[in-house]
């Protein structure tokens, strides 16, 4: 039953990534030929501009009030009572709202039994000694162990466009939960007009461990994203939310979800990988997708780990 809730959970996510990507991509009108560099999101600032003009042509519009003649009628217990009914109309949605937020922490750690009220340590790597996972719970493990881990990885995407990425990621954290996430991917493009054009990308977020068991751990931060190209550098804020599941000997599934902005146009990134567990070593593919405002480049992932 458990792993039935599982593939629900993890579906529902990626279902979720996939949907806000495509809504993203129906604001912005992108009229032309996709491209990373610059490309500023003036689909969302369009529609804002809309809703302010809208919104003043009304107010100007609004006729003048007219002071009814008819007898006065006391209109206080309707008033009460409209403010009552509006007042539990805020709290449902309060409620509603908080529990959908709430959910992507919540669930994971009921569904993995995480109640926060153990002990941590880190084998040397996933598997190693047949440990059942990537964390010692609880463990009276007498092999070697250490308080914190990390993931090392290199990867290529050939994107879309004639633009291919080329990055690392490094992934490190300790037994309290506590960790850094930061990527660098270096952005080719080819085959356009006055030669061959790159930038750099990344991000850099500080992650907490919010669920945890000996074979799966769920992570979320924040940090700051950043793009530097032949221009000028431009920055943004990033949220980061995602998970490693150590189903069995020697496979590894992995996913990702960036949100957040750069400079003055909105980002998403997903990459979800399957991976083979060669002692420390990991080999992986899998599909990424990002976009960038009215850009976006996708494509198949492979690389190259190493989880110590």
């Amino acid at each position: 039953m458990r792993s039935v809730l599982w593939i629900v959970f993890l579906n529902s996510i990626a279902v979720t990534g996939c949907v806000a990507s495509r809504f993203s991509s129906h604001v912005a009108t992108a009229t032309a030929p996709p491209t990373v560099f610059r490309a500023e999101s003036s689909g969302l600032s369009e529609l804002e501009s809309a809703a302010h003009q809208k919104r003043k042509e009304h107010d100007s519009k609004k006729k003048p009030e007219r002071h009814s003649t008819a007898p006065h009628c006391d209109t206080r217990n309707t008033v009460n009572n409209s403010l009552s009914d509006s007042s539990e109309q805020t709290s449902l949605v309060g409620q509603v709202a908080l529990t959908a937020l709430a959910s992507p922490f919540a669930i994971p750690c009921l569904l993995i039994g995480d109640d926060h009220d153990h002990f941590t340590e880190f084998p040397d790597y996933p598997y190693a000694d047949d440990v059942p996972g990537s964390l010692l719970v609880n463990s009276e493990f007498k092999g070697t162990k250490q308080t914190w881990g990390g993931t090392l990885q290199s990867f290529a995407i050939p994107g879309s466009h004639d633009l291919d990425r080329f990055g690392g990621r490094l992934l490190l954290e300790n037994a309290d939960r506590i960790g850094i996430d930061t990527e660098t991917d270096y952005l080719l493009q080819t085959h356009r007009h006055g030669g061959p054009d790159h930038a750099w990308m990344g991000d850099f977020n500080v992650v907490y461990r919010f669920a945890e068991s000996e074979n799966m751990q769920w992570r979320a931060g924040v940090g700051l994203n950043w793009l530097a190209d032949q221009t000028k550098p431009e920055f943004g804020i990033n949220f980061t939310y995602g998970f490693d599941w150590y189903p069995r000997r020697p496979w590894t599934i992995s996913s990702v979800i960036d949100a957040g902005t750069i400079g003055e146009s909105s980002m998403f990134h997903n990459r979800s990988t399957i991976g083979v567990m060669l002692g420390p070593a990991e080999l992986f593919a899998g599909y990424d997708y990002l976009q960038l405002g009215t850009a976006h480049v996708q494509g198949p992932v492979a690389g190259v780990g190493y989880r110590f």
